[in-house]
């Protein structure tokens, strides 16, 4: 908490609503480490449309983009928000793993066919297990979003089986499950800040790592990694989260403007996410990018590869969550 305590003294944060009250109006900072470019801050526009346009104006909101309130700093951001210093960040599934485990199971690899079956299941009885684990952290999930599927991307390729990245230094986020993963598939994984990749591209310190679309193309990471492949490794799934200190000084009332708000933002960031992936690899693509579709069979290496990690986080995570996960994935495909 020191980090956070200077970094608070140096902006000059404080929490901004108002004394609550049936009239009370609150100024809502929204703080995400993610470009201004991503469809994370087109949901964030879209709740702050939706919020002050319903409460015709009593509530405003501010939108943070770039890391300028965290010093691009995730763990600041995130104690930011547990200590009521921001009303919302944005967080996603791997990250809020560290909170506490079961965030795993959405990350588990190739655990779900598409985004809209991970969305369902992120909607239903799972995401409502997995919230309750923020609130016991001074947080609260007021909708989630869709960050797409992990892509490879890589400096040299393109990578068309496990043989072609055999280690190779790659970045992934600091969950073990990623790291152990593509360990088991023959790459060199190493955790870093995700404000620190591009310029680890550059600097040669790193080779390639995985992402989904919008973010390889909104960090412009496709500027040095040439090559894409399209594995869909694991989905992550991303949190518009409110500070329990904001939260609890709301009424009933604006707790509903505000829930409101949060869900239609998040409907029209999925809407952006599902559409815009075919065009960004089309943008990536007309710079020189080489985008390759793995076949079934080609990707079946991968997924044998990983088979052990996923039985062994299987059981750290815990058999029943994981099963309620797929038997959710399962009947989702039935109907």
């Amino acid at each position: 908490m020191k980090t956070l305590t200077r970094m608070l003294a140096a902006a000059g944060l404080a929490t901004a609503l108002c004394v609550a009250g049936p009239a009370s109006a609150a100024k809502i900072k929204i703080a995400t480490n993610v470009a201004d470019t991503s469809n994370w801050v087109e949901g964030a526009k879209k709740f702050k449309e939706v919020l002050e346009r319903d409460s015709q104006g009593r509530h405003s909101v501010e939108i943070h983009a770039n890391g300028v309130l965290s010093g691009r700093n995730d763990r600041v951001e995130l104690e930011m928000a547990q200590a009521g210093a921001v009303e919302i960040i944005m967080k996603t599934t791997p990250w809020l793993a560290q909170l506490h485990q079961d965030f795993m199971v959405v990350s588990m690899p190739w655990i779900f066919p598409d985004s809209k079956t991970a969305m369902a299941v992120m909607d239903g009885p799972v995401g409502e297990r997995l919230n309750k684990h923020l609130e016991s952290r001074r947080l609260r999930a007021l909708a989630w979003g869709s960050g797409s599927f992990f892509q490879l991307y890589a400096n040299k390729g393109p990578v068309k089986a496990p043989g072609d990245i055999q280690a190779v230094k790659i970045r992934t986020p600091g969950l073990g499950l990623y790291l152990d993963s593509w360990k088991a598939i023959g790459a060199n994984p190493v955790a870093m800040n995700f404000a620190e990749v591009f310029s680890a591209l550059q600097a040669g310190a790193i080779e390639g790592g995985i992402s989904p679309i919008p973010l390889i193309y909104s960090s412009r990471f496709y500027e040095v990694s040439k090559n894409i492949s399209l594995v869909n490794f694991s989905f992550e799934a991303i949190g518009f989260i409110a500070s329990e200190a904001f939260w609890s000084r709301l009424n009933d009332a604006d707790k509903a403007l505000v829930r409101k708000a949060a869900a239609e933002a998040m409907a029209h960031q999925r809407r952006i996410a599902d559409a815009e992936e075919a065009e960004l690899i089309k943008k990536m693509e007309a710079t020189g990018v080489q985008v390759f579709a793995p076949s079934a069979a080609e990707l079946a290496e991968f997924k044998t590869r990983v088979a052990p990690v996923y039985a062994e986080y299987k059981g750290k995570i815990g058999a029943d969550l994981v099963e309620q996960v797929e038997g959710e994935v399962k009947r989702l495909g039935a109907n």
